[in-house]
């Protein structure tokens, strides 16, 4: 299993983003079974609705919703009052790092789920121990 965060979503989603070009040739990877299922949260779904609503309009956030509702390969966790609380311990344990609450509801569903990788350019999740995929390029 993969997890994928909204940085991974908004690369995919957005042409003139910085990492479009690498998150389309991962995601060929992904479709041909690569790191096996897909999973996120309501809570990243939620962050990139909003993000993809503030740069470029309802119309980019319903589209890309509407990808995601007819995915078959997607599996979303719903964030419930327990998991809630783990992302809650690890949010406050985070001093000194920017992480975001939804950060923190990520990376408590991937321990959840013994998930070690995330499709993701955010260095959260390098932060927090996790494999951030696909790797950064060599300058």
């Amino acid at each position: 299993m993969i997890f994928v965060d909204t940085s991974a979503f908004y690369a995919l989603e957005v042409e003139d983003d910085v990492n479009h070009e690498r998150a389309l040739e991962f995601a060929e990877e992904l479709r041909k079974g690569r790191y096996g299922a897909l999973v996120t949260t309501d809570y990243v779904l939620d962050e990139t609705l909003t993000l993809l609503r503030s740069r470029h309009g309802l119309e980019a956030a319903t589209l890309f919703y509407s990808k995601v509702a007819r995915s078959k390969s997607l599996k979303i966790v719903w964030v419930d009052e327990e998991l809630f609380r783990k992302a809650v311990e690890i949010f406050a344990k985070s001093k000194g790092r920017a992480w975001s609450f939804t950060d923190c509801v990520s990376f408590a569903t991937m321990k959840l789920l013994g998930i070690s990788y995330a499709f993701a350019f955010d260095e959260h999740f390098a932060q927090a121990g996790f494999v951030a995929l696909p790797s950064r390029r060599k300058k």
